[in-house]
Formats: C-alpha cells, structure tokens, sequence
C-alpha cells in the first residue's frame, strides 16, 4: 500500500469529529496536492469544469463562485484558467487554506470554517455557483452539509457537489437528495453518475439550483 493511498484512507475516519479532521488536514496539507495526485484525483479538474459549463450558460461576465471546502486551491487553480472568475473559498484547515492562498485564483480565503455547522459565515456572500470537490466523502461531511451550501448561494444559483461512491452508499446521500428537505429549497438538475474521481472508484457529480 502506498503511502498516498493510506494517508487518504487515514482522513475517512473522521465522521462527527471536526476538530479530529481538522488536525489531520493541518498535519497533511503540505503534501496533500502530491498524495491526491499520485492516486489519480480528477475530481477537482471535473468540477471546476462543470462550473464554467453552468457560468457559461448562465452566468455573467464575471460570475460570483464560492469554493466550500477549497483545501489546496485546485478547484480554483483550473478555474482560474477558464475564466473570469471571482472565487472565495473556505476550508476546515487553516493549513489548507494558506496553501489556496498561494494559488492567486481566489479573492478571499478563510481557515477554520466547518460546513457542517447549518449557517453562512457572515464574512461571504451570496454566490452565483457553489462548488464543493472533496467534500461530501468519508469521515468529513454528513448529507445534511447540503443545506449549508444552499446557504451561500443566491436565489436561482447552482451548487455542485461531487459524491465519492462510497460515501454515496454509505449516507444514503441520493435519498437525502430528493427528500423534501432539499427539494422544497433546490431542484436537482442533473447528476453525472458513476463518473471519474479518483484512481480506488468512481463518483456522481450533482447540480441542483436553488429556488
């Protein structure tokens, strides 16, 4: 087993215990880019992606996009190369989010913000597109981290949110998905099922649109 391999399996096992995930991530960002890369980690690249597809189709010219759970800054990075973007973003890790800094593809970035507590940070706005990579997978998010996201973003926004296979089974994410929780506050779009994500398996990709 390699090490990039067993240092992502060692961050699954953090469900319910934010300051426990919030430490690894401070112990592990300085290597974190190399690890998800040697073990084949698309994720960010697919997201940024379908963020300019929904910009593109209805953004503005410079559409507002709110990066919920940045880590490193990847998903912003690829974003950045696609368009003009004005991206904040937010990570659990302060670590994590000194090394998104250092990518200049965000406007602001803040530290220490946990996404499974159901309110917005007052420092952000709304936005235009939510987009969390990485996120909703093992040991870090439950489903209901949905509603927060939902939180950021502006009536008739999109939010886009990548699903490890796994976790999709393991938290029942779709039936969370389409209960009325969620339908009476966003409509699901469309999903891409079964989809690239990382060397071990596969991912669904979801878009919703807020009402």
């Amino acid at each position: 087993m390699s090490n990039s391999f067993s240092n992502i399996k060692q961050s699954h096992v953090f469900f319910d215990d934010a300051p426990g995930l919030k430490q690894y991530y401070e112990n592990w960002a300085s290597k974190y880019d190399g690890d998800l890369a040697d073990q084949k980690w698309v994720a960010p690249r697919i997201a940024a992606n379908l963020v300019h597809l929904l910009a593109s189709a209805y953004g503005t010219p410079e559409t507002h996009v709110f990066d919920a759970g940045c880590g490193t800054g990847l998903v912003g990075r690829f974003l950045s190369t696609l368009g003009n973007y004005v991206i904040d973003g937010v990570d659990l890790s302060e670590s994590m989010a000194a090394e998104a800094v250092k990518t200049n593809a965000y406007r602001k970035v803040y530290g220490a913000v946990d996404l499974s507590v159901p309110q917005r940070d007052e420092r952000l706005d709304h936005y235009d597109i939510v987009v969390s990579s990485g996120v909703f997978t093992l040991g870090h998010v439950r489903p209901t981290a949905l509603l927060t996201l939902f939180e950021y973003t502006r009536p008739k926004g999109f939010v886009v949110v990548s699903t490890r296979g796994s976790y999709n089974i393991e938290t029942e994410f779709e039936t969370f998905a389409k209960s009325q929780e969620v339908t009476d506050r966003a409509t699901l779009e469309f999903t891409l099922k079964d989809s690239h994500y990382i060397a071990e398996e596969s991912a669904d990709y979801w878009v919703f649109r807020t009402s």
